[in-house]
């Protein structure tokens, strides 16, 4: 099952990977300004360097064996998430103050991509959280 877990998140990673290069070629480094953008720099930021952080957790544990690093990967993967579902709920369709940036770089997000990532970033917390439980 550890094995699945990074599989999963792996092709999770990708597909993040993806939608970044996208808001990257769209420019979205160049949009920070209020009213621009939804997306703010650090929970992009965030998003992806704790990602990175996890699934390096999650890989020493794989290699290890040690309990640390399943718990680690665990409460980071959690952390992650949370930061994803912000950034998802913030790039939603709404009619709030930073909704008339229509030219935004998370606008070009493929939908399938979005929900192909979520999905994938769901069953990765899954997984991660039945292999910490079971170390438990």
């Amino acid at each position: 099952m550890e094995l699945l877990v990074l599989v999963v998140w792996l092709v999770t990673a990708a597909l993040g990977a993806f939608l970044f290069v996208i808001w990257l070629r769209h420019g979205g480094l160049r949009q920070r300004t209020a009213g621009v953008t939804r997306l703010p720099i650090w929970l992009i930021i965030g998003h992806i360097g704790l990602a990175v952080v996890g699934l390096l957790s999650w890989t020493l544990f794989l290699f290890e064996h040690v309990d640390t690093f399943v718990w680690s990967a665990g409460a980071v993967v959690l952390i992650v998430a949370t930061f994803g579902l912000m950034m998802l709920f913030r790039w939603l369709p709404s009619s709030g103050r930073h909704s008339h940036g229509e030219a935004t770089a998370e606008r070009h997000f493929p939908l399938a991509a979005v929900v192909a990532h979520g999905v994938c970033a769901v069953a990765t917390v899954l997984l991660v959280v039945a292999v910490v439980s079971r170390t438990a």
